[in-house]
């Protein structure tokens, strides 16, 4: 079944699929857990990889919610788990991941916008959930900025 146009059009399931996944896995719907289903598929799709196996990655989130949070989407979208070795955090606590496969990297940053927005969303939205929803809907280039290169 093909991924909704939003999350880049790679294989596999869509988006919503993902996120109820990340979701029972991570035990509730949140902003960074969405950001980090969505830089995952959008690690895939740049690298050319299907995860699971042959990716990994190094996540700067440290290990403190909510931004660590990012790491459970991580781990579901890519299949890149702890348990596999295949994802590492590490500090300085940032929203900003590096995927690897062979010779080629890409790091990926949530938008410095996007997380000021998911940390004052009470200004803006009456739950978590909503602004969960409302990043699931936006565009990559909307809510990432990345950049590729080779070791």
């Amino acid at each position: 079944m093909p991924l909704e146009k939003r999350s880049g059009g790679s294989e596999g399931p869509c988006l919503q699929e993902m996120i109820d996944r990340a979701v029972e896995f991570h035990g509730h719907l949140g902003p960074f857990l969405v950001l980090g289903v969505r830089m995952g598929l959008l690690a895939k799709r740049e690298l050319g990889s299907s995860g699971f196996g042959e990716m990994k990655v190094i996540a700067k989130t440290g290990g403190v919610p909510s931004l660590s949070c990012l790491l459970d989407g991580i781990q579901i979208s890519t299949g890149c788990t702890m348990g596999k070795g295949k994802i590492f955090a590490e500090p300085p606590g940032l929203p900003e991941a590096e995927f690897s496969t062979g010779e080629r990297i890409l790091t990926i940053r949530a938008k410095d916008e996007v997380v000021d927005e998911i940390r004052r969303w009470r200004e803006r939205y009456p739950s978590l959930e909503d602004v969960a929803r409302e990043i699931q809907g936006r565009s990559d280039e909307e809510l990432f900025d990345w950049k590729p290169q080779k070791r």
